[in-house]
C-alpha cells in the first residue's frame, strides 16, 4: 500500500521510515525538516531554537544516537533576575535573591493559602504548587512572555507533570545549600555538527530507496476518489491508498473541501504563537559557561538565549568569538508581528546592552529568522477544540501526526514515540490487507 505523507519534518520522516510500505512525501519548502531545521551564520549552524537530543525514552534517544555523531554535555541553565544569574529551576536557588525576595519566596511557600484547592488553569496550578512569591516574581511573568497569553487563560497541559518541590529543598535553597531540580535533565546530546538539521539529514538518508521525496512542492487540492487519495499540485498530481498529515491543521484545511461550519470556527479559534529568531554574533560576551538564559523582564524582547559555544567545538568562532540565538513568540496579528526586521534585531542588540551581557562594539554579525509556526497555546479550550478537529479529520480518513498536525506541544523524541505508534497500527492493517 502506498501512503503519501504530507511534510518533510521529523514527524514525516521518521513516519516514512517506519512504515513498513513505500510513501511520498510532500514538502512545500527547499529545505527539509520543518521545525528541525538549521541554519548557518559564518559557518556557524543553529536551528530555530536548540533542539536537543534528549528523552525518557531511550528506545528513541538511543535509537538518534546512533544515527549521527553527539557530544554529551551538562546542563547549565539559568534564570537573569534583577542582574542576577540564579540557577534553574527558580526555587532551586532562592539564596541568590535579595533577603527581601527570598523571604517573600520562602515564606508565602510554607505557608501557601492556595495549596489545597484545585487547580483548573495554569496560574492556580503555580499559587498551588509554588506560592505567591515565587508565582509573581518569575513563573507568572516568564509565561507571560514565552505564551503571549495571560496564564489565568491556559490550560495546565504544560505544567501539570511539574512536580511539588519538597519543603526541606526549599529550605535548604533559601539557606544557599545546593540542590538539585529535574536530575532526569541533567545531561543532553547535541550533534557535533550541522545542528538539528544533521538527524533530519540522516533521516533522509534511512529513507532512501523506499520512500519518494517531492520538494519543493505546492499543494493546491485534495480530493478522495472512491478509495484512494488524489493531491493536486504545481508538479502533477498524486495518488495513494493512504493520507497522513504531518502539515499544521490551519494548512491542510485550506486544499481540503469545505468543512462543516462548527470544524471550521473550532479550526479558527486554536490558538499558536509565532517565533523570530534572532542570531546574534560578537568578540565577547559576559554570558560565562551557560548554555541557557531564561528573562522574564518585559522590557526585554526576548524569553530565551542560548549560547552556541557551549553545544561544542564547531559551534564556535574563531578568536573566541560568541554565537548567540535569542527567541521572541509573538502571535499573529499582534504588535510584535508588525515590527520590521530590523525594529527586531535592534531590540535584541538593546536588551542584551541593558542586561550587560555584550557590549555594540562588539557586534559582528546579527540575522533575524521567523516562522509561522512554533508554541501551540494551551488555551481553555484547547482539548475540546482539538480533539473535534482530530477526530473529524479521522472520520474522512485523515490521519495526523505531529506538532501541528495533532496541535500538541511535543518534543522530537515525543513526535517520534507518534510516528512509532502510529506506523505499528498502520503497518499491522496493511499485513491483513485493510486500507
Amino acid at each position: 500500500m502506498t501512503t503519501i505523507i504530507l511534510g518533510g519534518g521529523i514527524a514525516g520522516l521518521s513516519l516514512a521510515h517506519f512504515l513498513q510500505d513505500k510513501s511520498i512525501i510532500l514538502e512545500k519548502e527547499a529545505q527539509l525538516g520543518g521545525l528541525g531545521r538549521s541554519f548557518q551564520l559564518n559557518g556557524i549552524s543553529y536551528d530555530i531554537g536548540p533542539h536537543i537530543l534528549f528523552s525518557k525514552n531511550k528506545e528513541v534517544l538511543n535509537f538518534h544516537l546512533s544515527l549521527i555523531p553527539t557530544n554529551t554535555i551538562r546542563r547549565s541553565n539559568q534564570i537573569l533576575h534583577r542582574g542576577k544569574f540564579i540557577k534553574y529551576p527558580f526555587e532551586n536557588d532562592l539564596a541568590s535573591l535579595s533577603p527581601e525576595e527570598r523571604n517573600y519566596c520562602l515564606q508565602e511557600f510554607l505557608h501557601n493559602p492556595y495549596e489545597h484547592y484545585p487547580a483548573h488553569n495554569m496560574l492556580q496550578f503555580f499559587l498551588k504548587t509554588f506560592g505567591e512569591g515565587i508565582t509573581r516574581l518569575y513563573l507568572q511573568p516568564y509565561n507571560e512572555k514565552i505564551w503571549k497569553h495571560d496564564p489565568a487563560f491556559l490550560d495546565t497541559q504544560m505544567v501539570e507533570r511539574i512536580p511539588k518541590p519538597p519543603k526541606e529543598d526549599v529550605i535548604k535553597s533559601a539557606r544557599g545549600i545546593p540542590t538539585e531540580g529535574y536530575t532526569h535533565q541533567l545531561y543532553f546530546h547535541y550533534p557535533t555538527k550541522q545542528g538539528f538539521q544533521s538527524l533530519i539529514n540522516a533521516y533522509v538518508d534511512k529513507i532512501k530507496g523506499k520512500s519518494t521525496i517531492i520538494n519543493p512542492v505546492s499543494l493546491t487540492k485534495i480530493e478522495k476518489k472512491k478509495n484512494a487519495w488524489s493531491l493536486a499540485t504545481n508538479q502533477g498530481t498524486f495518488s495513494a491508498e493512504q493520507l497522513i498529515n504531518c502539515l499544521p491543521l490551519h494548512e491542510l484545511f485550506k486544499y481540503l473541501p469545505p468543512a462543516p461550519e462548527e470544524v471550521q470556527q473550532a479550526l479558527q479559534n486554536l490558538k499558536y504563537n509565532s517565533i523570530y529568531i534572532v542570531v546574534i554574533q560578537v568578540k565577547k560576551d559576559a554570558v560565562g559557561d551557560n548554555f541557557s538564559i531564561t528573562i522574564a523582564d518585559k522590557d526585554i524582547i526576548f524569553h530565551r538565549l542560548s549560547k552556541l559555544n557551549f553545544l561544542g567545538e564547531k559551534y564556535c568562532l574563531p578568536d573566541n568569538g560568541t554565537s548567540l540565538l535569542a527567541e521572541i513568540t509573538y502571535r499573529p496579528g499582534s504588535y510584535l508581528a508588525g515590527l520590521s526586521p530590523e525594529k527586531i534585531k535592534e531590540e535584541v542588540v538593546q536588551g542584551l546592552e541593558k542586561l550587560q551581557l555584550i557590549e555594540r562594539k562588539d557586534l559582528l554579525a546579527i540575522e533575524l529568522r521567523s516562522f509561522q509556526y512554533a508554541y501551540i497555546v494551551y488555551d481553555l479550550d484547547h482539548k475540546k477544540n482539538t480533539a473535534f478537529i482530530l477526530n473529524y479529520l479521522k472520520s474522512i480518513g485523515i490521519r495526523c501526526c505531529g506538532r501541528f498536525a495533532e496541535f500538541e506541544y511535543m518534543n522530537s523524541d515525543q513526535v517520534v514515540e507518534r510516528t512509532q505508534k502510529l506506523a505499528k497500527e498502520l503497518n499491522a492493517a496493511s499485513s491483513r490487507g485493510i486500507s
